[in-house]
């Protein structure tokens, strides 16, 4: 299989301030999550490149907020998504018939709402980009159709940034299937992925030369310096608390909490002293009475979502990435930000970010894998620390905004030209 074509290395020189490109993007939700953090970075990121941006959201929330306090146009579509949750087996296992057509009709009556919805929005999205004048559309994850749809309507390139497998990471599948998925996917003008895992994953079948990877970046070359800063002026190593572990993530049985505080169990009688913060959103009581049940309560800290992840790097030695299907894991790059050693899941985009034992840890299997790993930083603090040290070093090269934007701004810029043949044409 041909590889993903490699960014294309144009010399930079004062392209930016002769061509201003206009970039609509079109967010999936209202969130501060990850996909649409990485959204934000790749704005900061793109200033003093010539590029104007505006952003397409669902709605109002956190994201349009932080938006508009860069001062980047923001307009409201009600569109919709092309994914729904997937059947459970037990949900469409049995024999009776009228249940399992019951649960099927009901599935599809969301996926034909979901389709309605998204042609109510398309004139309305298409009015919008042709107002702001737009050069380029992105659309900024997998999940939302509309963006393709409206750039071919108004016949702009279309940039499609892929960040999660679906299925594997969040079970989720396509209202229409995956055949019709890779069909759009397939005729956007460059498709972006986070990972070579995500690029295996979802563009196999796509044209190499309109293929990217590009890793997201999570802070800035100066906050890199700045946490590096903060966290050696702690001293070595930190004697001031309990060996503190953090798992942060949407609270989902995908993210492996459970997994986590049953690796905690077997650790306790040990140590009994060790602790793990659970940071973010969803239900806790599952996992609350799993602490309970394990007796391990006292150990477990439930933090719920936060807006600054880093406070949660600030109190804890390190980090755990349990997700079996991590896309690409930007906790995991935001946690060696802050030289915190990381222990993940051993497939998908982390094992592209942790380099075993000499950033982090990798671990295939359950809880006894993970608490191995566990262990084996409890009792070489010094050791560990130094893993997070190398991590820093590594995503101070490779995951910094700037490199984020530049890689990026080189995809776009291949537009340019396009955009004015096609802005003469009309």
């Amino acid at each position: 299989m041909d590889a993903p074509r490699s960014i294309p290395q144009k010399k930079q020189s004062h392209v930016a301030e002769r061509h201003l490109i206009r970039v609509a993007f079109i967010a999936h939700d209202t969130s501060l999550f990850g996909a649409n953090r990485s959204l934000l970075n790749l704005i900061d990121g793109l200033k003093g490149y010539g590029v104007t941006p505006y952003v397409v959201a669902p709605g109002e929330g956190p994201i349009t907020n932080a938006l508009r306090e860069r001062n980047v146009a923001v307009a409201n579509v009600p569109l919709e998504w092309w994914v729904g949750v997937q059947p459970s087996p037990n949900e469409m296992s049995g024999n009776n018939p009228a249940k399992q057509l019951y649960r099927y009709l009901n599935r599809h009556r969301y996926v034909v709402q979901r389709l309605y919805g998204n042609i109510y929005a398309l004139p309305m999205l298409v009015k919008q980009l042709k107002l702001w004048e737009i050069d380029v559309v992105h659309t900024n994850t997998s999940v939302i159709p509309i963006g393709a749809i409206a750039a071919r309507i108004i016949r702009r390139p279309h940039i499609w940034h892929v960040r999660e497998f679906c299925d594997a990471d969040f079970g989720m599948s396509f209202d229409w299937g995956r055949r019709i998925f890779r069909y759009f996917i397939n005729r956007a003008d460059a498709k972006i992925a986070v990972s070579e895992a995500i690029r295996s994953y979802h563009l196999r079948d796509s044209k190499p030369e309109s293929t990217y990877v590009i890793y997201n970046g999570v802070a800035s070359i100066a906050d890199f310096s700045r946490f590096y800063n903060i966290i050696n002026s702690i001293g070595t190593p930190r004697t001031n608390r309990s060996y503190t572990f953090a798992l942060v993530g949407q609270i989902c049985s995908g993210k492996g909490q459970d997994v986590a505080i049953r690796s905690l169990e077997l650790l306790a009688s040990e140590f009994p002293e060790v602790r793990l913060i659970i940071v973010g959103a969803g239900n806790i009581e599952s996992l609350k009475k799993l602490a309970d049940d394990l007796g391990v309560s006292e150990n477990v800290e439930f933090w719920g979502p936060i807006n600054d992840p880093y406070r949660a790097f600030r109190a804890s030695d390190a980090v755990l990435m349990c997700s079996k299907s991590e896309g690409m894991g930007r906790v995991t790059v935001e946690a060696m930000s802050t030289c915190l050693p990381v222990i993940g899941y051993d497939n998908g985009g982390t094992s592209e970010i942790i380099e075993h034992e000499h950033t982090g840890l990798l671990y295939r299997g359950g809880p006894n894998a993970l608490a191995s790993c566990m262990k084996r930083f409890i009792q070489n603090p010094a050791w560990a620390r130094q893993l997070g040290n190398n991590g820093w070093h590594v995503a101070r090269e490779k995951y910094t905004i700037e490199a984020y934007a530049r890689s990026y701004y080189k995809v776009l810029s291949l537009f340019v030209p396009l955009r004015d043949k096609v802005t003469n044409s009309q």
